[in-house]
């Protein structure tokens, strides 16, 4: 876990190869969160703050900023088991992004290079591997959450098959392992 909970606007300035006064106009703009110190005035950034801001500004974070939380990119139906895999997903320590566009999904994939991914349709997978070849992939779990009882179980094809909700257990197994490897 990092010490730091903000950074000074020098601090920032160095991290983005700008001067500090750009980075309190950025302030001033609205672009980054802030809170003034009572007495002198200074400015903090919360390291959370300034770690969107990198993200949404698609900057790199530094390694020693980031939080070591892993993130999972989510293509699901509307249903009533996607809120089941997000609850699962939090409680597994994970940040979730979620989408119901097979484009978005590649856009997430390529901006925010998660840990692991889950379809919950078996017929998204083909699409979300040609996403994978173009996408600077690094080893990504890739989770395929069915609600039939295929027989399909298990790791296959690259991809680890779940069935809901019998397999849910092994899913949350699944993502603690990957947070502690």
């Amino acid at each position: 876990m990092r010490e730091k909970q903000a950074l000074t606007t020098g601090e920032v300035a160095k991290y983005c190869g700008v001067n500090f006064r750009t980075v309190i106009r950025w302030i001033e703009r609205g672009h980054l969160d802030a809170y003034k110190l009572p007495g002198r005035g200074d400015n903090r950034i919360p390291v959370e703050s300034f770690v969107d801001f990198l993200n949404n500004n698609n900057m790199p974070v530094p390694d020693e900023l980031d939080t070591g939380g892993h993130k999972l990119v989510l293509l699901a139906d509307v249903d009533e088991i996607s809120p089941e895999i997000a609850a699962c997903v939090r409680r597994a320590g994970w940040d979730l992004l979620v989408t119901q566009d097979p484009v978005y999904f590649g856009f997430l994939i390529s901006q925010n290079q998660p840990a692991a991914i889950a379809v919950t349709r078996p017929e998204y997978q083909v699409s979300v591997q040609r996403i994978m070849k173009d996408a600077e992939a690094k080893d990504i779990l890739c989770v395929s959450i069915s609600t039939s009882a295929d027989g399909n179980q298990g790791f296959h094809d690259g991809w680890l098959h779940l069935r809901w909700p019998q397999d849910q257990q092994q899913f949350i197994l699944q993502l603690t392992s990957n947070i502690a490897a």
